[in-house]
C-alpha cells in the first residue's frame, strides 16, 4: 500500500511560480513530488529546532532550581 495521500493545498501564486522554476532544474517528475520533498525536509528541520529549543528551556529551568 502506498504511503502517498492525495491532498489539495491552497498555495499562493508566488509559491506555485517558485515551484515551477525549481522543477525545471530538478530531477523530480512532478511539482507534487518536489513540494512533498521540500515540505518534508523543512518540517523535519522545524521539529528538530523546536526540540532543541525545548531542551534549552529545560536546561535553563534546571539551572534556576
Amino acid at each position: 500500500m502506498s504511503d502517498l495521500k492525495p491532498t489539495l493545498l491552497r498555495l499562493r501564486q508566488t509559491t506555485v511560480d517558485k515551484l515551477k522554476i525549481h522543477l525545471k532544474v530538478s530531477s523530480h517528475r512532478s511539482m507534487a513530488s518536489l513540494a512533498d520533498e521540500i515540505l518534508s525536509n523543512e518540517l523535519d528541520r522545524r521539529l528538530e529546532r523546536q526540540s532543541a529549543d525545548l531542551d534549552k528551556l529545560v536546561d535553563a529551568a534546571r539551572r534556576i532550581i
